[in-house]
């Protein structure tokens, strides 16, 4: 007979879970470092930070908004996302069909961009755009965030 489970101590509750949730963005990191599975592709990614912003801007021509996922957790940014796949449907005779491709090379599939952020970020200031082709991300950075703190010591 096995004696009952007891709860683990807070202390240790903590470490596991903070050591899982490295553990977890190690796993995303080296994902994101992986070459991009078969029908999937990568959009060109800028990143540069501004005096009061970070920004990331993707190129992402022939996608609409409502088929992009943006998510910030524990300073990692995710942009997942599709582009739909038809070569003909600017033809405005969709009976048409071609006798053979003679040369297929618009992208489209799904994608995945992590970009691990080193900037503490104001979430609740967080903006993002779509126009023309190119996807704006401003992550405004926290007040605090780049600047010294004078941190006082209490004597005893």
């Amino acid at each position: 007979m096995t004696a009952p489970l007891s709860p683990l101590p807070q202390e240790f509750s903590e470490r596991l879970r903070d050591q899982l949730r490295r553990l977890l963005l190690h796993f995303e990191e080296m994902r994101s470092a992986a070459p991009p599975a078969p029908g999937s592709w990568l959009p060109p990614v800028d990143l540069y930070e501004m005096e009061e912003a970070v920004v990331v801007r993707l190129e992402l021509p022939g996608v609409a908004a409502s088929s992009v996922r943006i998510t910030l957790l524990d300073g990692l940014l995710k942009i997942d996302g599709a582009k739909e796949s038809s070569p003909l449907s600017d033809n405005a005779n969709e009976t048409e069909k071609p006798l053979r491709y003679l040369c297929l090379e618009r992208t489209s599939g799904t994608f995945s961009r992590r970009v691990q952020l080193k900037w503490t970020i104001d979430p609740a200031h967080v903006t993002a755009h779509l126009s023309n082709g190119i996807l704006e991300i401003r992550l405004p950075k926290a007040q605090t965030c780049g600047k010294e703190l004078l941190i006082p010591i209490i004597e005893e």
